[in-house]
């Protein structure tokens, strides 16, 4: 059903609209969109099906010409296209919008606005950003030049097998930084797709890559006492703590938003699109924080004040930490590189509490592991949130115990 006129887009709002995080879309009705990118970039979107399918078909970017007014013009157009049976692919439809912007873009000035929209918005160390920056001159600088209309995976191709040849790991890091660099350009209407293709993903042998963790108790403790005093920003310590007391994904843990936690309750929901397991079906993912981390949370919440967004800010509070910056200070600031990581507290989690004879679907649960059917995913959401607290509770002294040299605390059972 087409959007009614009293809902339609005006001038002032989108003129108004401002950036966020994550790209978003203001509906205009009738198909037509305006996309904010995250760099602040506007651009007009036409929606539409074909063969059943939606597609997209980008318009042009929004200009003081190419206002709200032009935008629906073009939309129509599009659309009596579209009703005359014309398929609308994003490379047809915007070629001519989009060849004039593309011209004057060569992939040396995208990669270098990509590089310092980056490193602001995800928080960047200098090191990392030397390094990003570096392995793009080093591999990629052919393509300085070229204007970004003009190149093709084809084109690419070469120097990507040339790096894989003599460096596989950097192979992988530069074809997805190069994607990256042209998902940007799509976002800011430069491009209608990106010209690199995601890479195969390999179907996984059948059961669970296990990461390396350090398990036993003393080796645990030992890591949590260096932790406790190592030099580090607020938001790399942070991560830390909460990746090792609620046993979370440590791209959940960055991401983590105040608006996320109720630290009256002590709960802790992250939306189903930020999880690995993003079936909306299964709902959002409870966490329940244990006593001395909530403690904590409350001590942080009151030092960043109303208005912070990020749990685990970056140095200038304007981002979240970065996964990389945490697992850095894994590997470099406590020398665990190959031995544990953010993700190995998840293990530490389901070998301790399986040991110990606990109920292993709260466990994964917990670690919102797929155990069963939807009936019995509802029921571990639904009924088991109290025993995880418990758990969780238990699994807290049990880290603290080991960390001060003390007997791990066995989990005190409530009748079932």
């Amino acid at each position: 059903m087409a959007k009614r006129l009293s809902e339609r887009l005006d001038a002032l709002t989108v003129a108004r609209a401002k950036p966020k995080a994550k790209g978003y879309r203001l509906a205009d009705g009738a198909g037509l969109c305006l996309y904010v990118a995250p760099s602040g970039k506007k651009v007009w979107r036409f929606r539409y099906h074909h063969g059943g399918k939606p597609q997209t078909a980008t318009l042009g970017a929004f200009t003081s010409v190419q206002g709200l007014k032009w935008a629906r013009a073009k939309a129509d157009e599009a659309r009596s296209r579209v009703e005359d049976g014309d398929h609308l692919t994003r490379v047809k439809a915007v070629k001519k919008a989009t060849k004039s912007a593309a011209a004057g873009n060569t992939f040396g000035s995208l990669a270098a606005d990509w590089i310092k929209s980056e490193a602001k918005k995800a928080g960047w160390t200098p090191d990392y950003k030397a390094e990003v920056t570096a392995s793009l001159a080093n591999h990629l600088s052919a393509l300085d030049p070229l204007p970004v209309a003009e190149i093709s995976a084809a084109m690419a191709a070469p120097y990507l097998r040339k790096v894989e040849r003599t460096a596989p790991d950097m192979a992988k890091k530069v074809r997805q930084r190069l994607r990256s660099i042209f998902d940007y350009a799509v976002e800011d209407g430069l491009l209608a797709l990106n010209p690199i293709p995601a890479p195969r993903r390999r179907r996984k042998a059948e059961g669970r890559t296990h990461l390396a963790a350090e398990l036993d108790k003393s080796a645990v403790g030992a890591i949590l006492r260096a932790a406790d005093k190592a030099e580090v920003g607020r938001g790399v310590r942070r991560a830390h703590l909460l990746a090792v007391f609620t046993a979370q994904r440590i791209g959940e843990v960055v991401g983590a938003q105040w608006s996320e936690l109720d630290c009256d309750k002590g709960i802790w929901t992250i939306p189903r699109d930020r999880m690995k397991r993003k079936d909306a079906e299964r709902g959002p993912h409870q966490v329940p924080i244990p006593p001395q981390l909530l403690a904590q949370m409350r001590e942080w919440k009151r030092a960043d004040g109303d208005g912070a967004t990020w749990v685990c800010p970056s140095p200038d509070g304007e981002n979240p930490i970065t996964r990389e910056a945490v697992e850095k200070f894994y590997r470099r600031g406590l020398k665990l590189a190959g031995k544990h990581s953010p993700h190995s507290w998840r293990s530490v989690l389901s070998t301790w509490a399986n040991d110990a004879g606990e109920d292993s679907d709260a466990v994964e649960a917990q670690l919102d592991h797929v155990t069963g059917g939807k009936v019995k995913t509802a029921y571990d959401r639904a009924k088991r949130l109290e025993r995880r607290a418990d758990l969780m509770a238990w699994h807290e002294a049990a880290l603290i115990a080991a960390r001060d040299g003390a007997k791990v605390l066995p989990l005190t059972r409530r009748a079932k």
